[in-house]
């Protein structure tokens, strides 16, 4: 078998698995073209930096490499770190998307809670997508986060939208991972959008800016309302150590 063949049957393989839309060339291409344009958006609205050259950067929850191989391709040396979705999915997509790249990105399995200086040092960006509504305990991984951000934090998760009240610093019961599913109307830790802000603070960023709150958010508070149920959406918060 030629190496091409062997790498379209490696690709077949595991092309179901990839979250994230790749397009690895000759007719490799990973997730819709729906898929390709929500990414596309997410970019968008993360606002992370065109230009990071010479800037170390973590990647929290790495998952299938996505956002590593573009902060990398933005001229950053990136650090991926995950632990659920490489212990539950395996990292196979990430290995292989890592490989097709030609990427340099240096990985590591390692939970957000065992973060500190001295194990992976600290970086100019931290990046961390999807992660803080998995977290055991929130408030312990803001605090880990910070402790390895010597710049600037780009937060992206999933927020709660009640009808009333969302000024106050809310979350939800988080279970864990293995019991999330026993609650319909979430699936994680939720917060509101003060509750990000003030935990965030409380970790140790000298300041943050909310950037993109949940679209159709007023919708959603409405049917909060009607349903006595909370919404949620997605919401990207930057937030800065002290001196950055």
């Amino acid at each position: 078998m030629s190496d091409q063949a062997d790498v379209r049957t490696r690709f077949r393989a595991l092309e179901s698995r990839f979250y994230s839309p790749f397009d690895f060339g000759d007719g490799m291409v990973t997730r819709s073209p729906r898929v390709h344009r929500r990414f596309r958006r997410r970019l968008r609205l993360l606002r992370i930096p065109a230009d990071l050259s010479g800037k170390r950067v973590l990647d929290i929850g790495a998952w299938d490499g996505f956002f590593s191989f573009e902060l990398e391709r933005r001229g950053a040396k990136v650090l991926a770190v995950d632990t659920y979705a490489w212990d539950h999915f395996g990292m196979d997509c990430f290995l292989f998307a890592r490989e097709r790249l030609n990427s340099q990105v240096e990985f590591r399995r390692m939970d957000v809670h065992d973060l500190s200086p001295e194990a992976v040092g600290q970086f100019d960006l931290v990046f961390c997508a999807g992660v803080l509504y998995h977290m055991r305990h929130p408030l312990l991984g803001l605090e880990k986060i910070r402790s390895v951000t010597a710049g600037q934090l780009i937060l992206e998760t999933n927020s709660l939208l009640p009808a009333c009240h969302e000024r106050i610093p809310l979350i939800t019961l988080f279970p864990g991972d293995e019991d999330a599913t026993r609650f319909a109307w979430h699936h994680g830790g939720f917060p509101t959008r003060a509750w990000v802000v003030d935990a965030l603070k409380a970790a140790g960023f000298a300041r943050s800016e909310v950037v993109y709150q949940p679209s159709f958010r007023w919708a959603k508070k409405l049917a909060a309302l009607a349903t006595n149920t909370p919404q949620r959406g997605r919401l990207i918060v930057h937030a800065f150590a002290p001196g950055a």
